[in-house]
């Protein structure tokens, strides 16, 4: 039978000296963290690979020690002190500089936590019109397509639907998810 993991499992199982729950962990949590780096730290790729990396090495030491209260927070500030770290070893003198990389622009814990929450609710909406909406995946497919900037035209011919059914089935969609995303707007404001 296979295991079902959740944060503490996973935190017992690397207390344990064992390595499932770090991959669990990483699963989880990476592909966030890989995309927080980049967009709030302007980091390349290879950077934020490098930040992940020692953002997860650092939580396997802290977690032998002690236990988070909330593994997600706790990662994240990990990795926003190891993009510190970054930052401050590959532009030391850029301070005074106006570099896109400017430690002085880095999120504050509170921008930060701001930023968890939102994406938290926002996941948790997004269940929530999954469970509660039929076509909820065409829609979110639709969705998705726009905000990535895609043309009607190069939808429309994606899903198969002419460009008048693609505007009206997007407009449809876009209500449909309003309610679902409200508290979330009303939360971060």
């Amino acid at each position: 039978m296979k295991k079902q993991w959740n944060d503490q499992s996973a935190i017992d199982d690397i207390r344990a000296g064992q390595q499932e729950g770090a991959k669990y962990l990483f699963n989880q949590y990476g592909g966030q963290l890989l995309g927080f780096f980049q967009k709030s730290f302007r980091l390349s790729k290879e950077d934020a690979e490098e930040v992940l990396q020692n953002t997860f090495i650092r939580f396997i030491n802290q977690v032998r020690k002690k236990t988070p209260e909330n593994v997600s927070a706790y990662l994240f500030t990990i990795g926003r002190n190891e993009c510190i770290r970054l930052l401050k070893k590959n532009y030391p003198d850029e301070k005074d500089n106006e570099n896109d990389n400017n430690i002085d622009n880095i999120p504050s814990d509170v921008d930060l936590e701001r930023e968890l929450s939102l994406q938290d609710c926002i996941a948790k909406a997004l269940k929530r019109f999954e469970k509660g909406v039929k076509n909820a995946d065409k829609c979110l497919q639709i969705l998705t397509l726009k905000a990535e900037n895609w043309s009607i035209k190069k939808i429309a011919n994606k899903i198969g639907r002419t460009n008048g059914a693609t505007r009206e089935f997007l407009s449809q969609c876009r209500k449909k998810i309003k309610p679902y995303l409200q508290p979330c707007r009303d939360e971060s404001k």
